[in-house]
């Protein structure tokens, strides 16, 4: 019996960025729902709600706290990770709609065993 492929939303508000994140998640047998606008993200929830949300609090005009608990409004059972230059940067009480922060200088390997993690793996386990 097979299981159904996870999907991840990502958001990335840099485009080249957003392509690394969709290439290195679709190896690992994800399925990525790519966008680089809070709104269409939001659009993408409500249409179906991905296993996860990953988004990149480094990025620009993006208010990532925001972002993560409107997600959770229209889909509770999301799992929101964020993608963070360090974790010293975060204030724990500003926190209750993300259920993962992962730091970026920890690279790719970190990423995917964090993903692995909260929501299994696919059924082929690749490796970079």
């Amino acid at each position: 019996m097979s299981q159904r492929t996870k999907a991840i939303l990502c958001l990335c508000h840099d485009s080249n960025m957003l392509l690394i994140r969709r290439m290195l998640l679709e190896h690992f047998g994800y399925s990525v729902l790519p966008t680089t606008s809070d709104e269409h993200a939001k659009t993408i929830v409500k249409q179906q709600c991905p296993d996860m949300l990953l988004m990149d609090n480094g990025d620009s005009g993006m208010d990532w706290r925001e972002v993560a608990e409107q997600v959770k409004r229209i889909c509770p059972d999301v799992i929101t990770v964020v993608l963070s230059p360090s974790f010293g940067v975060v204030s724990s009480s500003s926190t209750a709609s993300v259920d993962r922060f992962v730091a970026k200088d920890d690279g790719p390997d970190a990423l995917i065993a964090q993903i692995r993690e909260l929501l299994g793996g696919a059924e082929e386990q690749p490796s970079l």
